[in-house]
């Protein structure tokens, strides 16, 4: 993922803990940040209550809705605190009340103040895989699948079709059964590697992951084997909504669009 730039940061006036800008709540203790400046007294002077930092890419938002203020569990004991020693860690928190990104090292909801999960929900992968790079994982893919498909189609009789000498019509009905067979084989095949390992072959060679998009979480089942079918809308239009990688800043594809899913790196830059 990309820096971002640099930013301001909140201070708690009740437990001191630095927050970012767009922050609500406390990430440390789950104190409302504007209840609390209204009734306490503000430190001397703006910059005891601003300090100007990087923000970094774990508490960066990323354009979930905001949900409704909830209770403010206790601090568990042991709970863990951000600071500047935890930047090593890992990962997200995604809010169980607005569904928001945290960092891993908060306590409690930036936005609405809910407690959050002990550990990391979502990890933290790197920035969109880029066009040349899906293309190659799809080729190392279309490899596989041709090679499976030559075998099971010898295996199983189908004939030889010639379309050059063959009426259309009488070709395609003479090729539709393995066609079908290569329509359930691909689908099948993105569906069990997607929903079990996060990637086909292709893209797990290359430290590539599927993901979805809103929160970063795994692609089930169910959703891996829509993205392939709707790989089929992305490339009746002249494959534009493949090329659609290479034009869109997000790097998604028209079926990633439709799927809510997104293509990244597995390390982070």
């Amino acid at each position: 993922m990309n820096a971002s730039p640099a930013s301001s940061r909140i201070k708690c006036p009740k437990c001191g803990g630095l927050n970012p800008e767009i922050a609500r709540f406390c990430n440390r203790c789950g104190t409302s940040i504007t209840a609390v400046e209204a009734q306490a007294p503000r430190p001397s002077g703006e910059a005891a209550a601003m300090v100007p930092v990087a923000e970094p890419a774990a508490v960066r938002d990323f354009g979930a809705a905001p949900g409704p203020a909830h209770a403010q569990p206790p601090v568990a004991a042991g709970a863990s605190m951000p600071g500047a020693g935890e930047s090593a860690t890992r990962g997200r928190k995604i809010c169980p009340g607005c569904h928001r990104f945290n960092a891993a090292a908060a306590a409690f909801c930036a936005d609405c103040g809910v407690g959050l999960p002990a550990t990391s929900t979502v990890p933290l992968f790197g920035g969109p895989a880029g066009f040349w790079i899906r293309v190659v994982a799809s080729l190392i893919d279309g490899i596989l699948m041709f090679g499976l498909q030559l075998l099971l189609a010898d295996r199983l009789g189908f004939p030889d079709v010639d379309f050059e000498r063959m009426a259309p019509v009488d070709a395609l009905l003479l090729a539709l059964p393995e066609f079908t067979l290569d329509i359930a084989l691909t689908s099948l095949y993105a569906m069990i590697m997607v929903g079990a390992w996060g990637g086909t072959v292709g893209k797990l060679v290359l430290g590539l992951r599927i993901v979805r998009h809103s929160d970063g979480g795994k692609v089930p089942y169910g959703l891996a084997l829509g993205r392939s079918l709707a790989g089929f809308v992305s490339a009746l239009p002249l494959c534009l909504g493949y090329l659609w990688v290479a034009l869109s800043p997000s790097k998604r594809g028209w079926h990633d669009y439709l799927c809510d899913t997104r293509v990244v790196y597995l390390k982070p830059e």
